[in-house]
C-alpha cells in the first residue's frame, strides 16, 4: 500500500472505532484491533497518546471510569546497599491504565521533576533581599513620605474603598427608589417603626 493510503485506512479504522466504542463496543473492538495489526505488519511505531486511547491487546477504547482505569504509582528506587544511604534519589512514578475489558496494565512512566535550585552558602544574609526595606532604602525609594507603603496595605485599601463605594451605590439607588414611588407615603417599615 501506498502511504497515503496507508494513513487514510488507518485514519478511518481509528475514527471509526471511536465513534462506535458506546453503541457497539465489539465492533469497535474489531476495528481497533484491525488498526493495531496494520500497524504492527508495517511495522509503525503508536504515539503515547494512541497508546492511552485503546488497550493494545483487545482494542477496547479506554474511556476512562467506563471501560478503564486509571492510577498513579510511586516506586521508591532501591538501593543495592547499605553504604548508599544518604544517596538522594527521587522515586520514578507512573501512570498506569488499566483495561477493564482483558486487566491488561499499561505504565507510562513520567518524567522526573525538575531539579531545585539551592542558594549556594557563599551568599550571606545581606547579598539576599529579604523584601523589606531598610529606612534608608525606604527614603530613597519614597523621598516623599518617611516609609514606603507596603503593596499588602495599599490593596487593602483599595479593596476598602471599592466596598464602600458599592455599599454607597447600593444605598442611593435604595434612596432613589424610595423618593420616586408615589401614595400617600406609608409604607409597610412605617408600621413596623411604630409598633
Amino acid at each position: 500500500m501506498e502511504s497515503s493510503e496507508l494513513s487514510a485506512r488507518l485514519r478511518f479504522l481509528n475514527d471509526s472505532a471511536h465513534l462506535l466504542a458506546t453503541t457497539t463496543p465489539a465492533t469497535s473492538k474489531y476495528l481497533m484491533s484491525r488498526y493495531h495489526s496494520l500497524m504492527f505488519e508495517r511495522e509503525l511505531e503508536q504515539s503515547d497518546a494512541q497508546r492511552r486511547r485503546a488497550c493494545g491487546a483487545c482494542g477496547t477504547i479506554m474511556i476512562l471510569g467506563w471501560e478503564a482505569t486509571l492510577q498513579m504509582e510511586s516506586r521508591r528506587p532501591r538501593r543495592k546497599n547499605s553504604s548508599q544511604k544518604r544517596d538522594v534519589q527521587t522515586p520514578s512514578k507512573a501512570i498506569v491504565y488499566k483495561c477493564e475489558s482483558c486487566s491488561r496494565i499499561t505504565r507510562f512512566n513520567t518524567p522526573p521533576p525538575a531539579p531545585r535550585r539551592k542558594i549556594g552558602s557563599s551568599r550571606t544574609k545581606s547579598s539576599l533581599g529579604t523584601g523589606v526595606p531598610t529606612p534608608s532604602q525606604a527614603k530613597e525609594a519614597n523621598p516623599n513620605t518617611g516609609v514606603a507603603p507596603s503593596t499588602n496595605s495599599s490593596s487593602r485599601k483599595r479593596a476598602k474603598t471599592r466596598k464602600q463605594s458599592g455599599l454607597e451605590a447600593i444605598l442611593a439607588r435604595k434612596k432613589a427608589s424610595e423618593a420616586s414611588t408615589s401614595g400617600f407615603g406609608l409604607d409597610l417599615m412605617d408600621f413596623m417603626k411604630k409598633a
